[in-house]
């Protein structure tokens, strides 16, 4: 199997461990809202989060953004046609 595959298995096992061990709840603001949450869920919604927006990142940074960034190939002249095409060319003339 792959190394990626096991160091995403330790990540998880570790985030659970440290998720189990911090289970207390603990009192959130965000503007003008105030919850009470365990440690464990926002270590866990947090993780995802992260894990999310990095692979969104990743997947839209290598996508093209534009029909111009493709590559298109470059338009040949006359000398790098075969002979074959040149007679054929000649022929429907």
């Amino acid at each position: 199997m792959k190394v990626s595959f096991w160091f995403f298995i330790l990540i998880a096992i570790l985030l659970v461990t440290f998720s189990v061990q911090n289970s207390q709840p603990t009192e959130i603001s965000f503007l003008m809202w105030t919850v009470q949450v365990s440690k464990a869920v926002i270590i866990i919604a947090t993780f995802l989060l992260g894990l999310i927006s990095g692979s969104l990142y990743g997947y839209f940074s290598r996508k093209p953004k534009t029909i111009n960034e493709v590559v298109t190939p470059e338009p040949q002249d006359d000398s790098s046609l075969s002979d074959n095409t040149k007679t054929l060319e000649r022929s429907e003339e």
